[in-house]
């Protein structure tokens, strides 16, 4: 007897295709993606805040983008 293969997400539990070679549904596999990309953009957004002052401090204010 073949047993029917679930997705690996606790509150997912969905039936997956007897062929299916992920371990994790379409939609878990997608929101799973989704905040690894939130989380980064979140990261170069701290980078950013951070890094305009520092670049500043460094190059003791002789960058001018007027020029």
């Amino acid at each position: 007897m073949m047993e029917i293969s679930k997705c690996k997400n606790k509150k997912c539990q969905r039936p997956l295709p007897d062929s299916y070679k992920h371990k994790y549904c379409e939609n878990c596999r997608n929101e799973h993606v989704k905040r690894i990309k939130d989380a980064g953009k979140a990261v170069a957004g701290v980078v950013v805040l951070v890094g305009a002052p520092v670049l500043a401090f460094v190059t003791k204010g002789k960058i001018n983008p007027k020029k």
